[in-house]
């Protein structure tokens, strides 16, 4: 049975919340119980965020395509009078291609989706618009900054060697550590 991406990236981002809650409170002889409502915030969080990045991924490499198309004039289309489907054939990597999308990916998309992760995580708790904003606004140039010690890296590799299709499941699969400090993050400005 084949599970949707969405929901995959729900459930590690649920396991990463849970994963680092046990983590912090393995050393507490009475631990104090799961805060469920924040596994509950990084299931909404995986679910509003994998949507995001699906259609993200899929505008980066339309726009700036991993590999350039084999061009070949002497093939079968110099010598048919009726037209042929685009070729699949795909050549060298196109470098300015990669690095504008790695810029784009590591300055916009990472705003938006660290964005969203704040507000999902923020929302219920806070209950007010006002609040929400100064929440985000206070941490999200710290999230992005140690953002870039990973991501850089994961898109790079991403964007080299994973067809645009399975972009989402890898990143959630490394995300899932990347989602644990987050986590860790999240509870130490909450006090937890």
């Amino acid at each position: 049975m084949s599970v949707n991406p969405v929901v995959k990236s729900a459930m590690l981002k649920s396991l990463a919340s849970i994963a680092a809650q046990v983590a912090a409170r393995w050393h507490d002889p009475i631990p104090p119980p799961l805060d469920w409502q924040r596994v509950v915030e990084f299931a909404v969080f995986g679910l509003v965020q994998a949507q995001i990045n699906t259609h993200w991924q899929r505008l980066l490499e339309d726009l700036f395509p991993t590999r350039r198309p084999q061009l070949n004039e002497l093939d079968e289309r110099s010598f048919s009078d009726r037209p042929l489907p685009p070729s699949p054939r795909v050549s060298g990597i196109s470098w300015p291609n990669v690095i504008g999308k790695l810029l784009l990916d590591q300055t916009v998309g990472l705003f938006i989706m660290n964005a969203v992760f704040l507000v999902c995580t923020n929302a219920v708790r806070l209950q007010s618009a006002a609040l929400v904003y100064e929440a985000v606004s206070s941490r999200i140039s710290d999230v992005i900054r140690a953002a870039w010690k990973l991501w850089p890296w994961v898109s790079l590799l991403n964007f080299l060697y994973v067809p645009v299709e399975k972009r989402v499941l890898v990143a959630s699969c490394v995300g899932f550590g990347w989602n644990m400090y987050l986590a860790f993050t999240v509870m130490a400005k909450d006090g937890n």
